[in-house]
């Protein structure tokens, strides 16, 4: 039998970059494998995935050295469409790729291409929604679904078409803890039937290290280990709700230390249209705080940053902030959940210099701050590179760093840590406690908002369920 990948002496060049972000890959994966590709921000992993399902080199550009053969079919050789539906692929981003108007037809989509007859793509759609959760959901545009529901309808719309290799790049980074349970026990249980190679991308190595029959790290683009997994952790174990089990492992809260900074009241919204995404909201941030917002996907976290940010306005109550203006200083900043919409220069310094200019700093200032933020969110080897020609984890940190050149006052993160490594999270984290009067951030890891937060705020249906 024939392996499912073969790779040999493969290297790849990004045009304009003089280092190669992929150097001397050697990888043979078997058929009905399930391989764990790890490593740090930006050491190659995407670059690598994207090699395998033939975006790089036919939509890429770019030096490619080496040869890739999936299924004994060389990718160099193959358009991306000639190998589907062999292969199908999870972005780290799924609203690049999400293209219908319905969850239905988006499951749908990849089916009706293989020209399959009506009954069974009907048959597959409601198999796929219902794994995922979605299926009454099944007439509803995915911009209404959160992010994590956005994930989830991409994994199991790239299964639908029944891949012999399914790539998976960061599944579960916008996925809260039962619904990565449910998503990694999905993908466990398609793997135990033997039918399936799978390859996935993760930084999330507890979740992940328990699924694998095999470990690759990377680093500066070079394989660094390829072998078995020595250590495993079974991120099935926890029962119940976790976030009591958070709670219990927190200190009970101290009263504020601070002048109140906003004030919710009574806050509701509603899409037109559409459900109530908040309900009766009632709470008041104070200066000095990092606030957790926590709860499942779909809650009304990320409707929350909006309507503090100003990007939305509540259909009920008031919002009210105390806060005075500081001249030099953004009032408010907030992170997207996609930094990409938030990136529109054509270099990471210039970038970062935006904020600084649009408030009107002389020259001189706006030299200084980028290149503090350059340096406090490692940035500095990317200063002249455009932005797009970074990994996702990197986009992130150049559209958060683009936000802290601006010096807010309230600083606003929907997901601050997804594409990040441990090392990354921990110095990320440790920079921004310091950096605004107030911080609220949205998080998916409970051991996170565990370390950092000084409060914790679990939502629930769109109601503050509990705070600790």
């Amino acid at each position: 039998m024939k392996p499912a990948l073969e790779i040999k002496n493969l290297s790849f060049t990004y045009p304009g970059r003089p280092v190669p972000s992929l150097q001397g890959i050697n990888l043979t994966i078997e058929e009905g494998e399930f391989v764990l590709i790890c490593g740090p921000t930006g050491c190659g992993k995407s670059t690598l995935l994207s090699c395998i399902n033939g975006l790089i080199p036919h939509e890429s550009g770019g030096l490619l050295e080496g040869s890739v053969f999936l299924f004994g079919q060389n990718v160099a050789l193959s358009r991306p469409g000639d190998l589907f539906p062999q292969v199908a692929t999870v972005f780290q981003n799924p609203s690049t790729q999400i293209v219908s108007g319905t969850l239905a037809d988006e499951v749908a989509f990849g089916l009706e291409n293989l020209g399959l007859p009506g009954q069974t793509i009907r048959a597959r759609v409601e198999e796929a929604l219902r794994l995922a959760g979605l299926w009454e959901r099944r007439d509803s545009p995915p911009e209404a679904l959160s992010g994590g529901q956005r994930q989830r309808l991409a994994i199991v719309a790239a299964l639908a078409v029944r891949p012999r290799l399914l790539l998976l790049d960061e599944p579960v980074s916008q996925l809260d803890p039962l619904a990565t349970k449910e998503v990694l026990s999905l993908i466990r249980e398609i793997v135990s039937r033997g039918d399936l190679t799978v390859i996935m991308v993760e930084h999330r190595l507890d979740e992940a290290l328990p699924l694998v029959s095999r470990i690759v790290e990377m680093d500066s683009g070079r394989i660094i280990y390829n072998g078995p997994v020595s250590e495993k952790k079974d991120p099935f174990t926890f029962s119940g709700d976790p976030f009591e089990a958070l709670k219990l492992r927190c200190s009970p809260l101290s009263p504020p230390s601070g002048p109140p900074v906003l004030r919710l009241k009574d806050i509701s919204f509603t899409y037109s249209g559409g459900p109530r995404i908040l309900n009766g909201v009632n709470l008041t941030f104070y200066q000095g705080e990092r606030v957790a917002i926590l709860g499942p996907n779909g809650s009304g976290k990320s409707t929350l940053l909006h309507l503090l940010a100003g990007l939305k306005r509540p259909t009920g109550g008031q919002i009210e902030n105390f806060l005075p203006r500081r001249k030099g200083c953004l009032p408010i900043a907030l992170l997207l959940q996609d930094p990409d919409l938030m990136l529109f220069r054509f270099r990471v310094s210039s970038e970062l210099a935006f904020a600084p200019e649009f408030l009107g700093l002389p020259a001189k200032q706006v030299k200084l701050r980028v290149e503090k933020a350059l340096e406090t969110f490692s940035l500095e080897a990317f200063k002249d590179d455009p932005p797009f020609s970074l990994s996702r984890g990197q986009r992130l940190r150049t559209a958060l760093a683009s936000l802290v050149t601006g010096a807010p006052q309230i600083l606003l993160l929907d997901e601050p840590t997804t594409g990040q490594d441990r090392l990354q999270v921990e110095r990320l984290m440790e920079n921004l406690s310091n950096l605004a009067n107030l911080l609220i951030f949205t998080t998916h890891d409970l051991d996170l908002a565990r370390r950092f937060a000084t409060r914790r705020v679990v939502f629930k249906f769109g109601e503050v369920a509990d705070e600790f």
